[in-house]
């Protein structure tokens, strides 16, 4: 009987696990909203504060982001012990140089959350870079 007692209780906490919250599927389009931007390059439109579309499409814990309006994708993995969390990674030619960027998500529900990117831009000779915080809603699945 013991036994049974400590079955039922094990099988009580893996149910009760954060593995539950691994069944969110993000796919769909979102709203990005840049609330807080840093910018240390004077030519570079990127980060301007201002709302934009996004498409994000999931795959098991592949995950692929991108701005609509640019199509750039960003790709990165959910998090498997912490689903709730994604890192993406990006990089592009831009304004006679190159942008990387690391951007990371935390999704809140299944609909909202927040995001922040780290980016720097490089031609091999000058650098300079920025950072931006955001939130997210979905408006399409």
């Amino acid at each position: 009987m013991k036994r049974l007692s400590l079955l039922v209780a094990l099988l009580g906490v893996v149910c009760m696990s954060p593995a539950l919250s691994h069944a969110f599927d993000y796919t769909g389009q979102w709203r990005g909203t840049i609330t807080q931007s840093v910018n240390e390059c004077k030519n570079l439109g990127k980060g301007v504060p201002g709302d934009y579309m996004l498409t994000f499409i999931q795959k098991g814990d592949e995950f692929v982001g991108m701005e609509n309006s640019v199509k750039r994708p960003y790709k990165g993995a959910v998090n498997p012990s912490r689903p709730q969390f994604v890192h993406l990674v990006g990089s592009y030619v831009a304004t006679g140089g190159y942008v990387t960027e690391t951007v990371d998500l935390e999704f809140l529900t299944e609909t909202t959350g927040t995001g922040k990117s780290v980016w720097r831009w490089s031609n091999d000779f000058f650098s300079c870079g920025g950072n931006f915080t955001f939130t997210l809603e979905k408006v399409q699945p």
